[in-house]
Formats: structure tokens, sequence, C-alpha cells
């Protein structure tokens, strides 16, 4: 081989290690609401879910989170993932009952005393058999099903009783009748409206609180209009991201089986984020102005005796609402054991 021959050879054996590596054969979208952040739970799941289903397929799957939005409002990632155009989505667990009323069931508050306690629920046998049916009829299936905080009001007027919540025009996580209706006994009006609008709802006034998280309230910035944060008793925020089945039929067994596996996997990680990102958050919400109120105990037991006896009038009026969360009472009593 000649001197220029040799050159040209080595060039390009250079050029082929330097080139791009080969493109995923899947690309899995993950549209999410919320901000992404390395402190909280939920952040913590979808971030080892991406890392481990990248490396367990050997990039065969790429996995791409869309945070805050990007891929558009609550409602139009529900319906994207039905249609099979965005692979998965992650709401509040009121959005889903679009795809099947049956998810409604996760808002009804009262069930958990905490995260750690709801994770447990969500882990009990019974309960995952109940879960893995939910959305069938609309071509999803849940992925997991998460808390992501304490649920939280944030408004520009403190609310520490349950009388200061009458006549409060209040931002909900959907229109389900668990999550709206035991608000509505205690005199707010509840509001369904994405959570992209619900801070320029405070500004102009549409609405005069948001029921949220506090991941969402510093990640958008609420202190700067409303300064005031109340944990609401006995009610935390529900996160499930869903899957499009159609996405899990083309990618085969082995691939599927993965991000199964890498679903669950990545709890670990979630569960280890649970309490000290709770604990960042609030500490970071005072530090940049806001305030944290709370309810005294007489009045979260008011406030959890209105939610309990709302939620069983409800629940009483539909038969698999109620056989669902049955499950769900019993195994949260279980847990408690």
């Amino acid at each position: 081989m000649t001197k220029t021959n040799y050159a040209a050879a080595l060039l390009f054996a250079l050029g082929a290690l330097a080139s791009p590596a080969v493109a995923a054969d899947y690309v899995m979208k993950i549209a999410t609401p919320a901000p992404i952040n390395d402190k909280d739970a939920l952040s913590a799941w979808f971030l080892a879910f991406e890392t481990g289903v990248e490396a367990r397929t050997s990039g065969q799957i790429d996995v791409q989170i869309f945070p805050a939005g990007q891929l558009g409002p609550i409602p139009a990632t529900v319906e994207g993932v039905a249609m099979g155009t965005i692979e998965v989505t992650a709401p509040i667990i009121g959005f889903l009952s679009s795809l099947d009323p049956r998810f409604q069931v996760l808002d009804a508050p009262g069930l958990f005393d905490d995260e750690h306690h709801a994770m447990a629920t969500f882990s009990d046998p019974s309960v995952r058999e109940m879960l893995s049916e939910f959305g069938a009829r609309s071509n999803v299936e849940p992925l997991a099903v998460l808390t992501s905080g304490q649920s939280v009001v944030v408004s520009k007027t403190p609310i520490a009783a349950t009388g200061d919540l009458s006549g409060v025009k209040m931002r909900t996580g959907g229109a389900t009748p668990l999550l709206n209706e035991p608000m509505a006994a205690l005199g707010a009006s509840p509001v369904a409206m994405p959570l992209g609008e619900a801070l320029p709802g405070i500004q102009t006034g549409t609405i005069d609180a948001a029921n949220i998280n506090m991941p969402v309230a510093i990640g958008f910035k609420f202190a700067d209009v409303a300064k005031n944060a109340t944990y609401l008793p006995g009610s935390f925020t529900i996160v499930s991201p869903v899957v499009s089945k159609d996405f899990l039929g083309m990618i085969g067994p082995d691939l599927e089986a993965i991000v199964r596996e890498e679903a669950e996997t990545a709890k670990g990680a979630y569960a280890g984020k649970i309490d000290s990102g709770a604990a960042f958050f609030e500490g970071l919400w005072t530090s940049q102005g806001g305030v944290l109120n709370g309810f005294s105990d007489d009045e979260k037991a008011s406030y959890l005796d209105v939610m309990n006896q709302t939620v069983q009038d409800i629940i009483a009026t539909d038969k698999q609402m109620q056989a669902d969360y049955d499950i769900l009472k019993s195994a949260a009593d279980a847990a408690r054991q």
C-alpha cells in the first residue's frame, strides 16, 4: 500500500469512528406538564426510567422527556397517546378519566396517610391487578401510578381553615366528581384547568387559587403572584405515566418487557426522593418569599370528615367505582398494619 493510499485508509477509518451513532430503532416521547429537576421524586422516576430503558435496550429505544407542557396542554397529550402520536403522557390522574372513567377513583381523598403509604398501597398485588385494567378501552396502559407530593393550594389570600375555602375559585386537575365535589362541599368553586393556565388565571383573577404541588409551585414561580401555600389533609397529587399499547406492540415482546421492568425499577429512585424532595421544595418556597400555612388538628379532622362523607356519597352511585374504591381502601388499610 502506498503512503497516499495508507493515509486515505487511515482518514476513512478515523472518519468512521467519528461518525454519528446509528439512530435508535424507536423513539419514546414522554410528555409531562411539570418541570423536571434533580430534587423531586417524580422527576427521579422519569430520569431513572429514561436511563434504564436506554441502557437495557443498548440505545434501541431513545427516551425523550418533554417537560413543562412542551408537547401541548394536558388534554392534547392525553389524546395524543390514545391516538398513538405520543408514546407516553404523565398528567395528574383526573385528566385520564377521559380515556377511562375508572382512573377517577384515584382522585378520592382520605385514602393515604403520606406518600410512603400511598406507594405501599399501589404495590399491593390486588391494586396492581386492578390498575393494569385501566385504560384498556382507549388502548393505553399505566406504566406506573405515583404520587407527586401532597396536594397544596396556592393563593394570594391565606387559607388556614376549611371556612377559608368558601367562595374560592380554585383550579383543580380535572373534572372528576371525586376531585371537585368534595371541594364544592366545603364551599369552594372548582375550575378544571390545564396546569399551564393556572398561573395566568391567578394573575388575571380568573381564579383565586390553584390546587397543585410544591415542585410545580416552585417550577412555575407561583410565589411571584400567590405567596400562600396550604397543604390539603389526606390529599395527594396522583400521576400516572400511561403508554400507548400500539407502541408496546410495535417494539416487540423483548423490548416491551424491558420497558415494563424499568418502569418498576425506577420506583427505587422515586422512593429515595420522597422525603428529601418535599423538604427541599418547602425550603425553597419560603426562601422565595412564599408562606406555608397549615390547618390545626381540629380543622384537619373537620376537613377530612367532609371529604370522606362526600366520597362515600359519590362512589355509592357507581358500582364499578365502589368496587375499585373498596380494593384501594382494603389495600390502604392493610398497608397500615
